[in-house]
């Protein structure tokens, strides 16, 4: 069983130009008890773009 990219939200940033990774982080569900830790995971290597860091994150969603 693989995790759903529709569980998660990824937000892509630039370290420095040229240099782009990716932030994943879990949706909050409706109804959940508050105090939970926002955790998320960020891509391990930088990217040449904005795209490819976004790939990367989705690859890794899928893979969890």
């Amino acid at each position: 069983i693989t995790a759903n990219v529709s569980e998660f939200s990824i937000v892509t940033y630039l370290r420095k130009p040229g240099h782009w990774r990716a932030a994943i982080i879990p949706n909050v569900r409706i109804g959940s008890v508050g105090g939970e830790r926002v955790r998320s995971v960020v891509t391990p290597d930088d990217f040449a773009s904005e795209a490819e860091a976004e790939l990367a994150a989705q690859n890794l969603i899928r893979k969890l």
